[in-house]
C-alpha cells in the first residue's frame, strides 16, 4: 500500500492539470467506444470452436465478451458526455474532482470487462489456447496503457483489474505453463507502470509549463493593462488639475467685477434689473468656483499632493463657524440643525481648512438629502477605538445598503427621488473620505433605506508623529 500511494503522489492540485488529463482520457474513451467492441469480437471469434485454432470455447459462451466489452464502452462513454457538459462552464476543483473519481472507477470497469476474456475463452489442457489468451491479455494491457497514461490514478485502474483477473485465471491452470504465464503477466504489469510513470510524469510537467506560460502571459497583461489605467488616471487627474487653474482665474474677475457692480461701489448702475442680474451672476459664479475648488482638491488627494497642517483646534468655535452657513440653509428649510460636543471628547488636531470643508460637506449633504421640516444633528465625542469622532445624524430618506461603499466614489450620487431636486455632483462625500485619510483617519456611512443616514468621521486623538530625521536631529 505505502507503493501504491507513492505512485498516486501525483494527483495534481492545479484544476487546470486535472481538468487536461481528465479531458484526454475522455477523448480515448469516445475515440475507442467503436473498436474496443470490435477487437473484442475478434478475439473471441479466434478463440472460439468457431473458428477452432486457438481455442474451442463454446461460441454462445464466448460471445459475452465483445457483448460486455460493448456495454461497458456504451456506459463509459454516456459518464463522458455527461462530464464534458458538467464541466463546460465551470470547472473549479470542487466540481472537477468528484468527476475524477468517478473516471478512475471507470477504467477500472472497462479493466474488468476486459479481464473477463480468459475466463470466457478458456479451453483447459490446450497450450495454443493458453498462450493466445496471454498474447491477448498483453495486447489490451498495453493497449490501456498507451491511452491512459494521463495519470497514475488512470493508469493503475486499468492495469490492476485485468491483470489480477488474468493472473488468477492462470495460476488456477494445470499446466506447468499456466504457473509461469501468471508470473509473468503482473511482472509485464509491473514493467509498464514503470516506464509509464516516466511517460505520466514528463505529461503532467508539460500540462504544468503550458499553464505556467498562459499564467505568465495573463500577469503580464494584466501589469500592462494596470500601467496604462494608473497613466490614464494621472493624465485626467493633472488634467483637473490645470484646467480647475486655468478656470479659477477668470472666475475670480467675474466675483470680483459682479460684486462690485451689485454693490453700486462706482454709482448706481441706472436699473434695478441691472443689478439683481450682477447678482445673479456673483451666486452663479460662486457656485462654479466653489465646484471648480472640489475638483481641485480631488485632484491634489488622487495625486497625492494634498498637504495638510494638522495642529490643536477648539471644538466648539471651529463647529460653530463652519456651520454657520449651513445653518442659514437648514433654516430655509425649516430644518432643525443641532451641534454638540461631548466634554469628555478628546483632544482635537485637525488642518482647520479641511475639518471645515469636512463640516461643511458632511451637513450640507444632509440639508440636501433630509425633507423640509426634518432633523439635523452634528455630534463630537471619543469613538469606541480611540480617536476625536463626528458624527452627522439626520432623518432623510437614507440610502440602501449595497449603494454604500460606492457613495464615497467621486461623482458618484445616489438615485433616489430627492437627488433629483437636490442635484450636486457626487464629490462631496469623496472629499469627505480623501481628507480623513489625509490626518490618518477614517469616514464610512450607517444607513437604510427609509431610516436616515449617520455619516461617521474619526480623527486620530493624538497629535501628529514628526518625521524620523526631525526626531533624530532633536535628539541629537
Amino acid at each position: 500500500m505505502t507503493f501504491i500511494r507513492r505512485l498516486r503522489g501525483q494527483r495534481s492540485t492545479d484544476v487546470r492539470v486535472l481538468k487536461a488529463q481528465l479531458d484526454l482520457t475522455s477523448q480515448t474513451v469516445r475515440s475507442t467506444r467503436l473498436s474496443s467492441p470490435f477487437w473484442a469480437l475478434a478475439i473471441a471469434w479466434l478463440g472460439s470452436n468457431s473458428f477452432g485454432l486457438f481455442g474451442r470455447a463454446d461460441f454462445n459462451i464466448a460471445v459475452f465478451v465483445p457483448v460486455i466489452v460493448s456495454a461497458t464502452m456504451i456506459l463509459s462513454a454516456s459518464v463522458v458526455s455527461i462530464y464534458q457538459y458538467d464541466t463546460s462552464e465551470n470547472n473549479d476543483y470542487q466540481r472537477t474532482m468528484p468527476w475524477f473519481s468517478r473516471i478512475v472507477a471507470m477504467q477500472a470497469v472497462i479493466s474488468a470487462a476486459w479481464g473477463l476474456t480468459p475466463w470466457l475463452l478458456w479451453d483447459p489442457g490446450s497450450l495454443v489456447n493458453h498462450l493466445f489468451l496471454a498474447s491477448a491479455t498483453v495486447a489490451v494491457l498495453a493497449m490501456l496503457v498507451v491511452s491512459r497514461s494521463s495519470h497514475m490514478d488512470m493508469f493503475l485502474a486499468s492495469i490492476l483489474p485485468l491483470t489480477t483477473m488474468a493472473a488468477l485465471r492462470f495460476v488456477t491452470g494445470t499446466m506447468m505453463v499456466d504457473f509461469g504465464i501468471a508470473l509473468a503477466i503482473p511482472a509485464f504489469a509491473v514493467q509498464l507502470l514503470v516506464d509509464g510513470r516516466r511517460l505520466m510524469n514528463r505529461l503532467e510537467e508539460d500540462s504544468r509549463r503550458r499553464f505556467q506560460g498562459e499564467l505568465e502571459e495573463t500577469r503580464d497583461d494584466a501589469l500592462r493593462k494596470r500601467f496604462e489605467a494608473e497613466t490614464a488616471n494621472a493624465s485626467k487627474t493633472a488634467f483637473l488639475a490645470n484646467m480647475s487653474h486655468e478656470l479659477r482665474t477668470p472666475l475670480n474677475a467675474i466675483l470680483g467685477f459682479s460684486e462690485i457692480i451689485n454693490q453700486e461701489c462706482f454709482g448706481p448702475v441706472g436699473s434695478a434689473r441691472y443689478k439683481e442680474y450682477a447678482g445673479d451672476i456673483h451666486s452663479s459664479g460662486a457656485h462654479l468656483l466653489s465646484l471648480i475648488n472640489d475638483l481641485l482638491d480631488v485632484a491634489k488627494i488622487e495625486a497625492g499632493k494634498m498637504e495638510i497642517a494638522p495642529h490643536p483646534l477648539d471644538a466648539h468655535r471651529t463647529f460653530d463657524i463652519a456651520l454657520k452657513l449651513v445653518g442659514a440653509k437648514a433654516r430655509e428649510k425649516k430644518q432643525s440643525l443641532t451641534i454638540s460636543v461631548d466634554p469628555d471628547a478628546p483632544p482635537l488636531y485637525a488642518d482647520e481648512r479641511a475639518l471645515k470643508q469636512i463640516l461643511i460637506n458632511l451637513v450640507t449633504n444632509a440639508v440636501k438629502f433630509t425633507p423640509e421640516g426634518g432633523r439635523i444633528a452634528v455630534v463630537a465625542g471619543a469613538a469606541r477605538g480611540g480617536g476625536f469622532q463626528i458624527l452627522c445624524e439626520d432623518n432623510g430618506p437614507g440610502i440602501s445598503r449595497d449603494k454604500l461603499d460606492k457613495i464615497f466614489t467621486p461623482f458618484s450620487q445616489v438615485d433616489n427621488r430627492y437627488d433629483r431636486q437636490a442635484g450636486g455632483t457626487g464629490l462631496g462625500l469623496a472629499l469627505v473620505r480623501g481628507l480623513a485619510e489625509l490626518h490618518g483617519g477614517r469616514a464610512w456611512l450607517e444607513s437604510e433605506y427609509g431610516k436616515g443616514c449617520r455619516a461617521y468621521v474619526v480623527l486620530p486623538a493624538e497629535p501628529p508623529k514628526q518625521a524620523e530625521p526631525e526626531a533624530e536631529a532633536a535628539a541629537a
